[in-house]
């Protein structure tokens, strides 16, 4: 004799449905998996020599890197000329905000150093909801960039690069 549950086979459809569109829509993912998805983890604890000093790693497009602040972190970028880097910071767990972060993009050889300062702003105000500070800057030469990102911050972060064209 066979009993028969009505309902449970739909049930059991509507149950893996609903899992399947959960996992496909992403929801569930923390912000930094969302400002990570796609990317590979680099640890970034090389010595890679630049600039009369080290780098932990050289990033790219299609890596991250992450780490505590308050702290630096040194990083090469190849890139070529008259290109833009981009540096975009998920700041995470944010417990104090300090005031001096510091960015500083490198030419290749370290003859010239542009630099961003946050000279007392707010930068997790500024990194806004999406808790995602950006800056960028213009180089000039093609070849290997030192950046170097420096906080007194007190937050956890991920960190990732894009590097944009600027020629027309």
């Amino acid at each position: 004799m066979r009993i028969r549950l009505p309902g449970v086979r739909s049930y059991l459809i509507m149950v893996c449905g609903a899992w399947a569109l959960f996992i496909v829509s992403g929801c569930g993912l923390g912000a930094k998996d969302n400002f990570t998805r796609g990317l590979t983890h680099e640890r970034c604890d090389g010595t890679f020599p630049v600039c009369q000093t080290t780098a932990g790693c050289v990033m790219g497009t299609g890596r991250y890197l992450d780490g505590q602040f308050p702290g630096s972190r040194r990083f090469i970028v190849s890139a070529p000329e008259e290109s833009v880097i981009r540096v975009d910071i998920f700041l995470d767990d944010q417990r104090a905000t300090g005031t001096d972060t510091q960015i500083l993009w490198n030419e290749p050889g370290c003859f010239d150093t542009y630099q961003y300062q946050s000279e007392g702003r707010d930068i997790f105000l500024e990194a806004g909801k999406d808790q995602i500070f950006t800056q960028s800057h213009q180089i000039f030469l093609d070849g290997e960039h030192l950046i170097e990102v420096l906080s007194d911050a007190v937050a956890s972060y991920a960190i990732r690069v894009n590097i944009e064209s600027s020629a027309p």
